[in-house]
Order: structure tokens, then sequence, then C-alpha cells
């Protein structure tokens, strides 16, 4: 059994053409009143003969493009019908004629036309911009990856339903209230304003409007979004060198690990002291009553922070910060630049402390004896100080299912109420490049389905072939 794409996308994108024609001619009628405005413009009273027209034209726009919900209509039924005559749908409807649809392209490597940079282009490094007023130091990291959903590929897997605009983020409750803690301030995330689907000013925006919290490194133990998986990650408490509720794999206590006494936010951090002949390591097992009850959740975009500077001199190896299962294997879900890990390379580091971060997603299978790691890549040079706090591992807040997904990380002065973070985002499909996933999202709202179809940049179901 399997759908024959041939015939099912020939159909579909007959109707996406057919919608582009119509969008085209509303177009053309905007011009045209424009081109007969312009001649009746030299007085008033000329004006006044186009008053009919002038009042009626976005109503007769609109009415042309009734079509095209026509075009939408008949769409959904070629898809749903098409997939439950080849598979007999466990629920007659778009989402299951979707999931199948992706299921089968997975299971016979096929894929749709990607962009080569990708369907979303995001700021460098994740990081929104911050307002230059902001009170606080901390930082707005985003993300624009898709769930694996057991589809498989070797390439980047970003989500094309997220929309090109400006998102803004504004604090709008901080610890001068009764009901927010220090480092858990909360913000409105706002898209720009959304337009119905087959109108042909979309897509004007994504619509986004919700409110997330800060990840407080002082939070322990987190199962949901915005909340941190470690334990005592704010090295606050340690017993005899040894930071509570982690166990040291590599190194001394007192000589290797210890308290520094030299805090981010708090008054302890964690420091490594390298002897050049020695590479320090902790850990800390999740899902585990005596070090953390924290959990990976499979299949979600997730955040890794820390908070990090060296003494009197650099280490002279990487600091590396992770999630590993059982056997120590980093997870990773086999997809480039995805892996639950946050390098902090020698030659970043400074005598002062940085927000390091890392943008990253967990694999669908997570065995129940993953753990946090945090150790060098080599032995640390000798007499080199290195000061870790505020680790910081949460999942992210995906507000729409097909959208970006988001996370605000405090720093050392707290935010205040009115902080700001803007971030420009860029969908990369255009025609020819990416034209199936942008109509697939029109047509049937991949957005709020929150689904992708696998894709590549050398797709064997190119646009091309099917929308003209």
């Amino acid at each position: 059994m399997g759908v024959t794409y041939s015939i099912l996308l020939t159909r579909l994108g007959r109707l996406f053409d057919f919608a582009k024609t119509v969008r085209a001619h509303q177009g053309q009628l905007r011009s045209e009143y424009d081109d007969t405005a312009s001649d009746y413009s030299a007085t008033t009273s000329a004006v006044d003969l186009l008053s009919s027209m002038v009042s009626r034209i976005e109503r007769r726009v609109s009415e042309a493009g009734m079509v095209v919900e026509d075009l939408q209509e008949t769409a959904t039924k070629i898809l749903v019908e098409m997939m439950d005559d080849d598979v007999t749908l466990g629920t007659f409807g778009v989402r299951n004629a979707i999931e199948e649809l992706a299921r089968q392209m997975r299971d016979t490597g096929d894929t749709i036309d990607r962009p080569s940079s990708g369907y979303c282009t995001l700021p460098a490094d994740n990081k929104a911009t911050a307002d230059a007023g902001n009170s606080g130091d901390g930082i707005m990291l985003l993300s624009d990856m898709a769930p694996l959903n057991e589809m498989t590929t070797s390439e980047a897997f970003d989500l094309p339903s997220i929309k090109s605009e400006t998102v803004r983020a504004y604090c709008n409750l901080d610890s001068t209230g009764p009901r927010v803690q220090e480092g858990s301030e909360t913000f409105v995330i706002e898209g720009q304003r959304a337009v119905s689907r087959m109108s042909d000013d979309w897509p004007l925006g994504s619509g986004t409007r919700g409110q997330i919290a800060a990840v407080n490194p002082r939070v322990n133990a987190g199962k949901k979004p915005g909340l941190n998986v470690c334990t005592n990650s704010d090295f606050e408490d340690f017993t005899s060198d040894v930071p509570d509720r982690w166990t040291i794999v590599t190194g001394t206590a007192g000589t290797h690990i210890s308290a520094a006494g030299s805090g981010y936010t708090g008054s302890e951090a964690l420091l490594f002291t390298g002897d050049g002949s020695t590479a320090p390591r902790i850990t800390q097992t999740l899902r585990n009553a005596t070090q953390s009850d924290g959990v990976i959740n499979p299949d979600k975009p997730y955040t890794i922070t820390a908070a990090v500077k060296y003494g009197t001199l650099a280490p002279g190896t990487s600091l590396v910060i992770s999630v590993r299962d059982s056997g120590g294997t980093i997870l990773h879900d086999s997809i480039v630049g995805r892996a639950m890990q946050l390098t902090v390379t020698s030659a970043s580091l400074t005598t002062s402390y940085q927000i390091f971060s890392a943008v990253v997603f967990s694999p669908i299978q997570i065995d129940k004896g993953a753990f946090v790691d945090i150790r060098f890549s080599g032995n640390v040079a000798n007499t080199s100080q290195v000061y870790v706090d505020d680790v910081t591992i949460a999942q992210m807040h995906r507000i729409q299912p097909g959208g970006l997904a988001y996370q605000i990380i405090p720093g050392a002065t707290p935010f205040k109420l009115r902080d700001e973070f803007t971030a420009t985002v860029l969908n990369n499909c255009t025609t020819g490049d990416g034209e199936l996933a942008l109509e697939f999202d029109r047509f049937f709202d991949m957005a709020n389905l929150g689904l992708v179809l696998p894709s590549s940049t050398s797709p064997t179901l190119p646009d091309a072939t099917y929308i003209s």
C-alpha cells in the first residue's frame, strides 16, 4: 500500500497554482484601481465621481478571493479522501491524513523542497536583541527546530510554518510584585498580526501571543517547559567541597572541585582548578530522588545555559555541559546541530561571567538512566580556575504548535517591568523553493497542526514538478 505521490501532489499542486492565479488577479484589481483613481485626482469633484468604486474596491477584491476558499475546501477533500482510500485513517481528517502522508514519505525516503538556507533564518546564535534600556542583563533564545516525529533525515530540520515577522517580548511581571520570585520574571511574547490563510495578504504574521516565565536556576527538578531539570545547579550548597546532589567522577574535592565563594547571582559557584593532568568532571542523574527528579521530555526543544568565567589563567580546553544516556552517549536525535550539549571553548572565556547558551533538541527515546554531565574535553591547565554557576537545562515554550519556541534566561541583574527583546525572523520559502511546504501551511494550517513533511535541499518531489 502507499499513496501515489505523483497523483496526489499533481492534484493538489494544480489547486495551489489556481489559487496563485486568483491572488495575482486580486493584486491586478488593486493596481488597476490605483491607476484609475490617479486619473481622477485633479479635482475633488472628479474624485466624487468614483465614490461607488472607492467604497467597494476592497469588497470586490475579497469577493474575487472567495474562489480560493473553494479551492481550499477541494484540496482538503482530495488530501483526506486519497489518504483514507489508501490506508483507512483512524480519524477522518486533515491531521491524520498529513501524519500518514509524512509517515509514507519517511518510509519511502521521499522529500519536498527546502531552501538551501533552511526554511527559516533566525538571529545569530538564536538570540533576540535586548533593548538598550533593559535593567536585566539576561538573554532571550529562540528555536525554529521541528519535532522529529519518527521521521529520518540527515539535514537540518526546521518548521516551514514559522512566519516572517518581528517578534517582541516584554516583561509584564517582575519581582517587585508579590507573586513573582526574582529570576522567574514573566514576559509577554507577541508576533505580528495574523490574517486569514485564504487572504491574498497572507502570511502577514503569526498572531502569536502568550506569556512565559524566565528559567530560574534556583527552581529545581523541572518537568515542564521553562523549568530547570537540574537540582542545585546554582551551586549554593556544598558538603566538604562536593556540590550537593552531584557526583564527582573525575578530580578530587577540595583540590580540583570546590565551592568558589564567588557566585554569579548567589554567594557560591562551582570552581574547577586545573593541575595540567586532570580533566575534572561531575554528573547528576535525572529521574533520581537523591540527585534530581527532573525529566527530559522526548522530541522537544531545550536550552542549555551556564554562567562561566576563569580566574587568572584560561583552562586551555573546552567546558562541555551535556545530557547523556546511561551509557554516556550525548542525547541526540541524529540531526546535525541538535545534540544536547553546550560547549564553551577556552578562547571564548574571560575573567568576567558571561551567559553561554545552546539551543538543542531531545531525541524520541530517552532511557531512565539519563544524566547531566559537566566535564572538560581535556586536562585543565595548571593553576587555571574556572567558575561555573547557574547551569540550567529547560524545555522551551512553544506557544503555537508549528511556530517558534522561546526561552528567557535571567542574568546577574534581575529583569524589571518593561524590559524588552525583539527578534526579526525570516521565512525563506519562495516560488519553486519551499513552495509546496508554504502552500501546505496555507491550505491545511500546518502552523496550528505543528506538522511538517520530510524535506531536503535535493528533493525527490520538487516544487517545479507540481506547481508551475
